[in-house]
């Protein structure tokens, strides 16, 4: 099998864009990563041109810590990107697989800091950093992966769920992203100050049993300090990593380069001889197939969440930061994330007037799988539903796969489309 010059030797692994594999390029004669974007994720002229636009500009970026994008084509239909191959495992799975030393986090924090300070000056933010979009090499080298990629979307069908400018791993997510204001690099550095605080303590500093509640905690808790958490960490980089996780984004680290000064002083303590800091907590292969799904879960569920809180255009949205208030005085997530729910919202003062339902259309690959809307059975894939106005938890089961679960808001007469992806389980049940 072929796209374009390039033949298909293996897959690599799936995702919500579409499917990467190991490649060969012969007209140089070497192995390439071809990531093949989902027909859906790109099927208007205008988000082709401005996909192409951006896979260009990705495309100058020159880094050792950034996966060097070759080229993009289409063929079969499809749109292919052809990047760097390299060895090596992805963060999240080294994180479960082994222990990482202070000096290795320190490292880690230094590298992907300076990768992040090159692009920010490139003018480009990558918006969705986490584990598995790290890739650990030999030699303790981290390269980030799907630069500036994850973030094109098909700007033009409004009916699709679409998560537009509002990006990223719910978990990963800095305050300014969940509640949809316009991000720049310091979102990057939010996202980085979570995984250096997961890889110095082996947990994770925001938590939720489900998306309102890890929003909730990532706009208004505060977590323990690492080192009241390891006491192997010294309190230079403990501090660093705090300030990384600050809410307002102009009380936080301001930089990339910035961090890696503060990294660079963390070198100077006397960890040689630190303990190694204890790998997270294994979830098993299950709940590695379901965090897969945290990306696909907020681009299908939250994005078109905030995008259809734009649609309705309601005004005088109230901020989630002031400038003259620390970030202990954030709003709570109920308000920050449902503007109905905010005191100044006009949608309070409303009358009680009949409003037109809305539909709700759900397709999964495989088909066939159970939806859940608010509790109750809908039927099985593909169907259409008509529900109110208004957000609806939906549930997605499929025997022999892993479970879907997404908040969707549905809007007065229009129509919503979510495409899932499910992911097929071990058939060894390991657990």
């Amino acid at each position: 099998m072929h796209y374009g010059r390039y033949r298909i030797l293996k897959e690599l692994g799936k995702g919500s864009m579409g499917v990467v594999y190991q490649a060969h390029d012969p007209n140089i004669d070497r192995l390439v990563a071809l990531k093949v974007l989902r027909r859906d994720r790109v099927s208007s002229e205008s988000s082709m041109k401005r996909f192409q636009k951006e896979a260009r500009a990705v495309g100058r970026l020159s880094h050792p810590g950034i996966v060097v994008l070759y080229d993009v084509g289409e063929d079969h239909g499809a749109v292919f990107l052809s990047m760097e191959f390299i060895e090596g495992e992805p963060l999240n799975v080294a994180l479960q697989n082994r222990s990482f030393s202070i000096e290795d986090v320190v490292e880690l924090g230094m590298q992907v800091a300076e990768a992040l300070e090159y692009a920010h000056c490139k003018g480009i933010v990558h918006r969705d950093i986490k584990p598995s979009n790290i890739i650990v090499q030999p030699g303790m080298r981290f390269k980030i992966t799907d630069f500036g990629i994850a973030h094109i979307e098909d700007l033009e069908d409004t009916q699709q769920t679409r998560a537009g400018d509002l990006l990223g791993t719910p978990a990963y997510m800095s305050p300014e992203q969940v509640t949809g204001h316009v991000v720049d690099g310091r979102a990057d550095i939010f996202s980085l100050g979570v995984i250096l605080y997961e890889a110095a303590t082996g947990q994770s500093p925001f938590k939720g049993d489900n998306l309102a509640a890890l929003f909730r905690s990532i706009t208004g808790d505060h977590p323990q300090e690492p080192a009241s958490l390891n006491p192997a960490i010294p309190m230079a980089l403990s501090d660093a990593i705090m300030k990384c996780l600050e809410k307002d984004p102009q009380y936080r680290m301001p930089s990339g380069k910035k961090l890696v000064e503060a990294l660079h002083r963390c070198r100077h303590n006397s960890m040689d001889s630190a303990p190694a800091v204890e790998p997270v907590q294994q979830k098993g292969r299950i709940g590695l197939y379901l965090s897969s799904l945290a990306a696909a879960l907020v681009i299908i569920g939250i994005g078109w969440f905030f995008s259809s809180v734009q649609q309705e255009k309601i005004p005088h949205k109230p901020p989630a930061f002031s400038p003259d208030r620390r970030p202990a005085e954030t709003h709570s997530a109920e308000s920050v994330i449902d503007p109905s729910l905010a005191p100044s919202s006009p949608r309070t003062a409303a009358s009680p007037i009949a409003r037109k339902p809305g539909f709700l259309k759900v397709e999964t690959t495989p088909a066939g799988a159970q939806v859940m809307v608010d509790g109750e059975l809908k039927g099985t894939t593909p169907v259409t539903i008509q529900l109110p106005p208004g957000p609806h938890e939906v549930r997605l089961t499929l025997e022999a796969h892993g479970d879907w679960a997404a908040q969707v808001r549905v809007t007065e007469g229009g129509s919503v489309l979510v495409p899932v992806e499910l992911f097929r389980l071990a058939a060894t049940g390991d657990r």
